[in-house]
């Protein structure tokens, strides 16, 4: 059995079937694609412009507007169905109310306000309008942490409050001898759980000198709390947050403990001083800094999944190899999920285990990104290999004809018009998805169970 499938799955998507109700017509914008995410991997997510890929990302968020009907499937993250109460509502069969369609939203939202930044994050395609224009980013970040994970905050300042240069230098001597799993035991033995996140994070930067990490490390005990922020800890943690007096007395202790959690993040999102880039506003930044803030917001609460929607598009080509080996690098340091949408078949090259390809709101065909790029079988993805650009090709093929109208979606395969292979077959019958092997499936007539031609 294929190594993908023995890991855990951390995400799965059944059947999901997505309308959009309008003034023109019903738009079909997803037919039922089916995927699963497993733990630590990269799965890449390709189509052309109009395919779904970004309503895909955004269903699975459970981000959808009050004309968005769910017509069946499931979203399953952790065994909890996030769209249910939709899918309960639109698969009724009876006339749809955008009203009541909106109100059935809200609650949703309410529910998943504890889920999505937590559990599940989204970096989505334009920073600038992700991010808030009016407050710095550092503080953007640090709320992230206050509103999902306040105790947390209060771990990292009380032990940094209580831990001694002696012991900080002990620990980097274990830290040098033992390694990682040997430090957090003794972290965990001193009493200084809070810690170990901090030293970590500093300690896992490849591109600082072993010498500034040290004083780095070492600099944890310099930083003490004031008798006002040890007063707001105390009080919340007394209180629980419940008295809304206690609850913003704290809150800026915390907050000021979440710029310094931000300014770990941005250090190890390698962005240059960040002690000052937390205190700047998003205009303040270029496009590429603005990316990694979004990027540092998705990631502040250690989530098991981030769904990144085109965060490469707007970015020149040396901040795009910046993103991706950063994504490489959370991957292998925090085993983190990642669902990466993009049209660029190559970025998708440079990060994805695995690369699945949608057409007219379906996936057309999945599989690893080798057996994809080595072996496609789907006539659409074998044309979209050929429409990459490459150094010894002089003519550059694109795919003819144009997405379907999803309001009439053709009969049979969505891609038999435009496809140069369309049977009769073809133009009658959707194909269904056909396994390959164990980690290749494609739903085309022209290719049958365990056939590579």
């Amino acid at each position: 059995m294929s190594q993908v499938k023995t890991r855990e799955k951390v995400l799965e998507v059944q059947n999901l079937r997505l309308s959009f109700y309008t003034r023109r017509g019903v738009y079909k914008a997803l037919r039922g694609p089916t995927l699963n995410l497993y733990s630590g991997e990269v799965l890449g997510i390709a189509g052309e412009s109009g395919s779904g890929k970004s309503t895909l990302g955004l269903a699975i968020m459970g981000l959808l507007p009050r004309n968005a009907r769910v017509e069946d499937g499931t979203v399953l993250l952790d065994g909890m169905d996030m769209i249910k109460p939709l899918r309960d509502y639109g698969s009724q069969g009876s006339r749809f109310s955008v009203k009541k369609n909106e109100k059935i939203i809200k609650r949703l939202n309410k529910t998943l306000q504890t889920v999505r930044g937590k559990k599940i994050s989204m970096v989505f395609q334009e920073p600038l309008t992700a991010l808030n224009p009016v407050l710095p980013v550092g503080y953007q970040i640090a709320e992230a942490v206050y509103f999902h994970d306040p105790e947390r905050l209060i771990r990292r300042a009380l032990s940094r409050q209580k831990v001694t240069h002696e012991e900080l230098r002990e620990l980097l001597n274990v830290l040098k001898a033992q390694g990682e799993e040997r430090l957090l035991e003794e972290i965990e033995r001193k009493g200084l759980q809070g810690l170990d996140e901090q030293i970590l994070s500093i300690w896992r930067r490849r591109d600082i000198h072993e010498a500034r990490k040290e004083k780095m490390i070492l600099n944890l005990a310099n930083v003490k709390l004031s008798r006002t922020d040890l007063m707001g800890i105390s009080l919340y943690q007394r209180n629980m947050g419940k008295f809304p007096l206690a609850s913003r007395f704290a809150k800026n202790a915390l907050i000021r403990e979440g710029y310094r959690l931000a300014v770990e993040l941005l250090t190890f999102l390698g962005i240059p001083h960040p002690e000052k880039v937390v205190r700047l506003y998003p205009h303040e930044l270029s496009g590429g800094m603005r990316q990694r803030i979004v990027i540092a917001i998705a990631l502040a609460n250690n989530p098991k999944v981030v769904i990144m929607d085109e965060p490469t598009s707007a970015l020149d080509v040396t901040i795009q190899a910046q993103i991706l080996d950063l994504v490489k690098d959370l991957k292998s340091d925090f085993n983190t999920s990642f669902i990466f949408i993009s049209h660029d078949l190559s970025v998708l090259a440079e990060v994805s285990d695995r690369i699945g390809i949608m057409y007219a709101g379906q996936i057309v065909e999945i599989g690893s990104a080798k057996e994809i790029f080595q072996e496609p079988l789907h006539p659409y993805t074998k044309m979209l290999m050929e429409a990459i650009p490459t150094m010894d090709k002089t003519v550059l093929k694109t795919v003819p004809g144009s997405v379907p109208d999803m309001r009439n979606p053709p009969p049979g395969c969505a891609f038999s018009p435009r496809c140069p292979f369309a049977m009769e077959e073809c133009r009658t019958n959707e194909p269904r998805m056909v396994e390959v092997n164990d980690e290749h499936s494609v739903a085309c007539f022209l290719v049958r169970k365990g056939d590579k031609k």
